[in-house]
């Protein structure tokens, strides 16, 4: 054995406690309740434009064990109303994983069974959503947050102070890419709010860029349609439905399966601010509006734009005898939803449309995305 000049031994000796307290700086912060202040929020480690792709033939890093929360039992309040929850209680939040045991999904949805969801690189999108949404269970539970663990089949009524389904984009473009997020069809301020904070940290913690396009199974996704199915959240639960990014794409792949922390820090991040910024006091922004039918003002008809503002692309023309079905306002302008050849969703002012007691339009089938 060689002898070890003192010289060196006495820096090894010093080196040793200035690595342990590096790495306690470096630990997750103790769970406290309510959420952590957003300063504290879990911070995600930095990108790299470097990171690989996974091979076809790699796994996940595997997840926590998952056990699904109970389904034969809702967690209701009785009225289903927006009463305040007293100021001690814990934070509830459910996290569903896209098509995980939907072959066990009731007979009201029993068309549903066979939805397996997105294929790509070897990877099935049930076992990659699992693999985050164990991930944001466990960072939600380390900030003293209640959180449920969903599968596709959700409880009657689901009642609770927040809920996000995690799913996977598919697409035959392979050059398709990007993560999205959608409420209900009636968004409430509260979901509005959620899909808003979920957004910006996703993004700050992924890098991966935004995709606007929302799909009709996005909106009218069965967990959310209350109004037609038994197992679906309750009215005034706060609900947004995020596609990480397409499990088609290469690069969005390597994110959310090379990332699988990164992704789950962002979705987790955006759940801690909504929860840290949300007047729990505020029952009314759990309510799902409730709006008119409208029908052009002008006799040349209206254009229905991309996004709310009158530069946007215009995505349909509405004469006047057309209807157009509202399911959010902003800013003076309508959401709206457009029932023709091609069912089509954007922007119209409201100053150039009109009330009307025409019945709204019939809800669509269940959809899976």
């Amino acid at each position: 054995m060689r002898s070890i000049p003192l010289r060196r031994w006495t820096l090894g000796l010093i080196a040793v406690p200035i690595a342990l307290t590096a790495a306690l700086l470096r630990a997750p912060s103790a769970a406290v309740a309510p959420p952590a202040p957003l300063h504290n929020a879990i911070a995600a480690a930095p990108t790299s434009s470097a990171t690989p792709p996974p091979t076809a033939t790699a796994q996940p890093t595997p997840p926590p064990s998952a056990t699904p929360a109970p389904t034969s039992t809702p967690t209701t309040r009785p009225d289903s109303t927006p009463t305040p929850r007293p100021a001690d209680t814990p934070p509830h939040v459910g996290i569903q994983v896209g098509h995980w045991r939907s072959s066990e999904l009731p007979d009201e949805l029993k068309r549903l069974r066979s939805s397996t969801g997105a294929f790509a690189g070897g990877y099935k999108e049930a076992d990659v959503n699992l693999n985050v949404a164990t991930r944001v269970v466990e960072l939600l539970k380390s900030r003293g947050i209640a959180v449920d663990l969903l599968p596709a089949t959700i409880p009657p009524a689901y009642d609770a102070d927040a809920i996000v389904a995690i799913h996977a984009d598919g697409s035959t473009s392979a050059g398709s890419r990007g993560f999205k997020l959608a409420t209900p069809w009636r968004t409430s301020r509260a979901s509005q709010q959620l899909l808003d904070t979920l957004t910006a940290e996703y993004a700050t913690a992924t890098g991966l860029p935004q995709d606007d396009a929302i799909t009709f199974n996005m909106k009218g996704y069965y967990a959310f349609n209350y109004r037609r199915h038994t197992h679906a959240i309750a009215r005034t639960t706060p609900a947004v439905i995020i596609e990480m990014g397409f499990l088609t794409n290469a690069a969005d792949r390597a994110v959310m399966i090379g990332r699988a922390d990164d992704t789950a820090i962002g979705i987790a991040n955006g759940i801690i601010r909504y929860l840290n910024e949300r007047d729990r006091s505020d029952g009314d922004a759990l309510l799902p509006p409730e709006f008119k039918t409208q029908r052009p003002l002008a006799a040349e008809g209206v254009d229905v734009h991309s996004a709310p503002s009158d530069k946007a692309r215009v995505v349909a023309h509405v004469q006047p005898d057309g209807r157009l079905f509202v399911f959010l306002e902003r800013d003076g302008w309508y959401q709206v939803f457009v029932r023709g050849a091609a069912r089509v969703t954007g922007w119209v002012r409201k100053d150039q449309v009109v009330d009307t007691d025409d019945p709204p339009p019939t809800p669509p089938p269940a959809t899976d995305s």
